[in-house]
Order: structure tokens, then sequence, then C-alpha cells
């Protein structure tokens, strides 16, 4: 159910760019709220940062090594941060696993100083997906898992349209999810799913995650953000590459709130959220936020600042 969320006294508070990326994000105001949910017709990735400088030779070139990854992902703040969603990633097509990325699959990272649950893959008893410490400072574990790329029934295609949800099932845990509300129909994607015999695509549920916070009366953040993430570049100066994430559409993107026991969907509009684009922001088509639905449409172009 829609309801404005009114009588907020909250400050926006501007983010500091992070370097290493070109990206665009929504941030909530500091809120109780119970998680975040959106509409998003997937983009066409046009990739054109490879090793060794190679040159793609297809629309989507999955034959190469890329060093640009296409994201798209929801967040929540509590005690620490997580990020999940969808990132381009590699594939298993005709047998084998592709060089570079080639459908968007969904990820988890999650920081958390409790329960982690790290570890491999292991198919044959139902562990479906690895989790990897990137780092542990003082009990404070960076955790990244991915879904193992055999599933092909969550392998999502540019035009794609689903709903994104992350929510906590119970205290201290999120739970992502993600709805097919319509299978494309571009052209590319068509003949991608008929050529590759990929399964019928399904709804996805991770595995829930600690984030310690959520899923209790703590003040909170939730975000939304289109990215060209950089292999090996996390810090440094975002590369100008010839790389464009085009026309990625938020139909909508909502908050959810709890107010007398009921749960209410509220606009990520202006009113409660800041946006930025980073580094810079004419890297960037971005249409004004709908103040109705929270919705935006997306484009990323690192090379419209030399313009």
């Amino acid at each position: 159910m829609i309801k404005i969320l009114k009588d907020v006294n909250a400050n926006k508070v501007k983010q500091v760019c992070f370097g290493g990326a070109w990206y665009h994000k929504v941030m909530s105001i500091e809120y109780d709220f119970k998680g975040i949910m959106g509409d998003i017709t997937l983009p066409m990735p046009y990739i054109n940062r490879f090793k060794d400088d190679k040159e793609p030779t297809k629309l989507i070139d999955f034959d190469l090594k890329n060093l640009d990854v296409s994201s798209i992902y929801m967040g929540g703040h509590a005690k620490h941060e997580s990020d999940v969603g969808l990132a381009l990633g590699r594939a298993i097509l005709n047998e084998k696993v592709t060089e570079g990325s080639a459908v968007y699959r969904p990820f988890w990272r999650y920081i958390t100083d409790g329960f982690d649950d790290a570890g491999s893959y292991d198919l044959a008893n139902g562990r479906n997906y690895s989790a990897t410490i990137l780092n542990d400072k003082n009990g404070i574990k960076n955790v990244y898992a991915m879904y193992h790329p055999s599933f092909s029934e969550y392998y999502y295609l540019p035009g794609d349209r689903l709903r994104m949800s992350l929510t906590s099932p119970k205290p201290d845990y999120l739970v992502l999810k993600i709805e097919v509300l319509e299978v494309s129909k571009l052209p590319y994607s068509v003949e991608f799913r008929k050529k590759y015999n990929l399964k019928e695509t399904k709804d996805f549920t991770s595995p829930m995650m600690s984030s310690p916070g959520h899923g209790t009366n703590m003040l909170k953040t939730y975000k939304r953000v289109n990215a060209i993430d950089q292999v090996s570049n996390e810090g440094k100066e975002a590369i100008v590459s010839n790389t464009v994430i085009e026309n990625a559409i938020w139909e909508n993107c909502y908050l959810l709130y709890e107010e007398n026991g009921i749960i209410y969907q509220t606009p990520m509009n202006e009113e409660i959220a800041v946006e930025m684009s980073c580094p810079n922001v004419k890297g960037f088509i971005v249409s004004e936020l709908n103040i109705e639905t929270g919705g935006q449409k997306i484009t990323i172009r690192p090379k419209g600042i030399l313009e």
C-alpha cells in the first residue's frame, strides 16, 4: 500500500564520491525503514574496456576478459553496509564458462561483526553459492557472495523487467528477492536465450545474509545504485572508458516503513533522498527523479565528460 511518509525531520547529507567506479546513487535519509523495493528494466551494456586493450568484435563480447562491470543493486546501512543485486558476470554457454561477462547474475555483499556464511560451492549438498571474506579487520568481515553460474534460470538479460527488493526476514538479517515481471523482447536477448538454450527465467531469493541492525528499530539508510565497477581500480581515479550502460529504467522505487502495525510504501524521491552521479555528472544521462514513484531513467557513458 502506497502512503507518503510525512513529518520527517532528518538531514539529507550529501555523500562523498568513492573512487574507481562510475555510479549513480539515490540515498535515503536516516529513518526506521523496513526495506526497499523497485521495478527496473535492465539496460544494454556496451562494454568497451578489456584486458590487454583488446577490441570487442560483437555487441556484448564475452570472449574477452572485461575490465568494466555493469552492476545494478540496492543497499542498506544500519550498523554496517550491505550491497545486493545484479552484476554482469560470466556464464556457462555451450558447456563452457565464458572468458568475460555475458549475463546479469545475482550477488550480495555484506559487512558484519556477527555470523558469516563464508565457504565454497557445494552443489551436491545444496550449497549453490560461494561466499568469500574479502577482508577481516578486528572481527568486522566484508563478505562477497554469488550464485553458481550453472543456474541459467537466474541469468537476466537486457530488457528484462524485474522487481528487486531488500527486506529483513528477522532481526539482524537481510534477504534479496528478484521477481520476473516480464521477459525481454529485445531481439538481442530473445536470440541469446534461444541460441544458448537457457532455462526458463525464474524468480530468485538469496540466502539470509548477516546485517546487524536491520529488522530492528535502529535508524537506517537505503540506496539504489547503477554503476560501472572497474576491475582492480577500487579507490583510485575512475578510468574514462568507451563503455556505455544504456537505458536502465527504474519504473519506480519505494522505501518501506511501518505505521500502526501496517507496512506502507513511500516513493524514494527528492523529499527523502539525495542523488549523486560520481565522479562527474557529465558521464551520465539521468532523468528527473519522479516525485510520485521514485522512478528514473539512467544511462552511464564516461566519455560524455569529454564532450
